[in-house]
């Protein structure tokens, strides 16, 4: 018996150790996207802070916060914020929204925009989208949308 596996051809373990290295190397990558959809279905779900405002200009400048708590504040020329305190189920509604739609924004300058007219801006996941102007209906929507969720006027 021992001498039937010392004279296997060389060619056989070979091919063995190359099924063997397919397997783990399918089994990493499995495990490594199952920990990555678990991760995002995760801290997708989580509120995040939200801050909008409108910045520059010759009006004086404001800027409203949402925190994933629900608590709303305002700062700067803000007449009136109509709501101090969202729902959860609306603030994460609100980081779903701007999750989903601050990536696909950038900042911009509208041509014939006059400089005294301030930007209008959002700011999330550690990063601000500005955009002077009216040319980039998509961010305005978003910008929109946030400040009817706290009572603010609309743009």
């Amino acid at each position: 018996m021992r001498g039937r596996f010392l004279h296997l051809p060389l060619d056989q373990p070979r091919a063995t150790l190359r099924r063997v290295r397919r397997l783990v190397v399918l089994a990493a990558a499995a495990a490594a996207l199952v920990a990555c959809g678990s991760s995002a279905a995760s801290t997708s779900t989580k509120p995040i802070r939200i801050v909008f405002g409108l910045g520059g200009g010759n009006i004086v400048p404001f800027q409203v916060t949402i925190e994933p708590t629900g608590r709303v504040r305002a700062a700067g020329g803000v007449l009136d914020v109509r709501r101090k305190r969202l729902s959860q189920a609306k603030v994460a509604s609100l980081s779903s929204l701007v999750r989903n739609q601050l990536p696909g924004l950038r900042s911009r300058q509208c041509a014939g925009t006059l400089p005294d007219v301030g930007s209008d801006f959002v700011r999330a996941l550690g990063r601000t989208v500005s955009v002077h102007g009216s040319c980039e209906p998509r961010f305005h929507r978003l910008w929109n949308t946030l400040a009817r969720a706290v009572g603010v006027g609309t743009r």
